[in-house]
């Protein structure tokens, strides 16, 4: 029964782990109870039947086991899973190169726990603390089932700890691998594969009709296959860390050719926005001293004249206070900015407050705190169009001493997923709000020595997403 022990409870560990490191890659199919039940009762037993019962009658044994334990978890994973390739590929290729490697550091380990245990064994004899041969027997069986035992669980820790780091460093787990990249994580995974099927070939050899096991032979690979073991381990978490580096390298060069695209638009806009603010403040002007003259007028015309000019009048003034914006902060940029972003909140039935005042004594960019205007109030109004019923936003800043704060707070309906980060998904991958918008805030804001800080709240009638920047200005002379 100890013979037995280790294989079959390598093979549970197997079926329980493979499951955990897919799960955190691949999305199921089915219920969760439904694919971890079938998963590894499937895997289970077709380890046995690949490994024990039909152990032998395979050409290249070690190859054709690898190749066969590949295939069963790509099938596996196309009828529990959603389908996609090459993350499929990648995930049984990388599971199977990890309990490839570490079976062989767990050989080693068992080869000299056991050598270990039979030199106190011998002692024992030698001492004649163990005589009878029924007692003999006996402590030979529990000494076998021990080692297995302490083997198994070493096994396990090892293979948890390989899945566990890769999982962890693999950040973007549902991002669409390309094939080349596909190759580039794969590679040290086949590496790691063929090292141990030549391994296989090193350890036991037959000469002179006796099996030579090259522990005792060459004492030194004792301590060299477990390390070149690691090291094979280690070159494939240390592919997945460059492959993810590189990954969110090249989302934060395109996030910032995003944001330096769109500050130079908003530029273009903002100089003829400058323009037809300032034609508006002197139509208004005009306007109003064409008004004031012609009630003088009125006032001098007859009384049937009279009451129909007020009316006349009365209605021009409404259309001159149109032309004014609801919101005075200080900047006409920030004015245009609240006052277009206020009116499309109120198109969609979004109450909208703007308690917002421009820092004159701050040495802040107007672009860049137009950039953090436009993206949250954007993100704010996007969120609040997936609420049913009362929705609201509010703006607000105020200053403390050098410090400048801008808090944007709305209602908001879907689920948020935060990323390790600490940034919010962004809404075009995955449905959720609060994209890129947030990161360009958060570049900008760190541009002033600041930095974003993001409330979830959930009171169950109201959920609501609080987004305070905070962006520090030398003080200078006011104007």
């Amino acid at each position: 029964m100890s013979d037995m022990l280790f294989p079959v409870s390598i093979y549970l560990i197997d079926s329980i782990l493979s499951y955990t490191y897919t799960r955190g890659f691949l999305k199921g199919k089915y219920g969760k109870g439904v694919v971890l039940g079938v998963w590894e009762i499937s895997y289970f037993f077709i380890q046995i039947i690949v490994f024990e019962v039909l152990d032998g009658r395979f050409p290249d044994e070690e190859v054709t086991g690898i190749i066969l334990n590949v295939c069963v978890l790509l099938l596996m994973q196309f009828l529990l899973f959603t389908k996609d390739t090459k993350n499929n590929f990648f995930v049984a290729v990388s599971f199977v190169a990890g309990k490839e490697t570490i079976k062989y550091i767990a050989s080693v380990f068992s080869f000299i726990f056991a050598g270990i245990w039979n030199k106190v064994f011998d002692f024992l004899i030698g001492k004649s603390m163990l005589n009878a041969t029924d007692t003999i027997f006996f402590w030979a069986d529990i000494s076998k089932a021990v080692t297995a035992i302490i083997c198994t669980l070493f096994y396990t820790f090892l293979l948890s700890v390989y899945l566990f780091v890769i999982r962890k460093k693999f950040v973007k787990k549902y991002y669409l691998l390309q094939t080349h990249e596909n190759v580039f994580l794969i590679l040290p995974c086949i590496a790691a594969l063929c090292i141990s099927v030549t391994m296989k070939m090193m350890i036991i050899s037959v000469e002179n009709g006796m099996t030579v096991i090259i522990y005792d032979a060459v004492p030194a690979t004792k301590f060299w296959i477990p390390v070149i073991c690691v090291l094979l381990l280690s070159t494939i978490i240390a592919s997945v860390i460059l492959f993810q580096k590189l990954v969110q390298y090249n989302e934060e060069t395109r996030k910032r050719a995003m944001l330096e695209n769109q500050v130079q638009q908003m530029q273009r806009e903002i100089v003829e926005i400058q323009d037809i603010y300032t034609d508006m403040r002197g139509l208004r002007h005009d306007m109003r001293s064409h008004l004031a003259n012609i009630s003088l007028l009125v006032k001098n015309a007859p009384d049937s004249v009279n009451e129909e000019l007020e009316n006349y009048i009365g209605k021009m003034e409404e259309t001159v206070k149109k032309l004014d914006f609801a919101y005075q902060t200080g900047n006409p940029i920030t004015d245009i900015i609240i006052h277009q972003k206020g009116q499309e909140a109120e198109k969609k039935q979004i109450q909208f407050k703007a308690d917002f005042v421009y820092p004159q004594k701050l040495s802040i960019d107007v672009y860049d705190i137009a950039v953090i205007l436009n993206n949250a109030l954007e993100n704010a109004v996007e969120a609040c169009c997936k609420v049913e019923g009362k929705k609201e936003i509010k703006l607000q800043s105020y200053v403390k001493g050098s410090l400048f704060f801008i808090e944007v707070e709305n209602d908001f309906g879907d689920e948020i997923a935060i990323e390790e980060s600490g940034l919010p998904v962004s809404s075009k991958r995955s449905g959720n709000m609060h994209g890129i918008g947030i990161s360009n805030i958060q570049r900008c804001a760190k541009k002033y020595m600041g930095d974003i800080d993001i409330v979830i709240s959930d009171t169950g009638n109201r959920k609501t997403f609080s987004l305070t920047v905070m962006m520090n200005g030398k003080l200078t002379a006011a104007i």
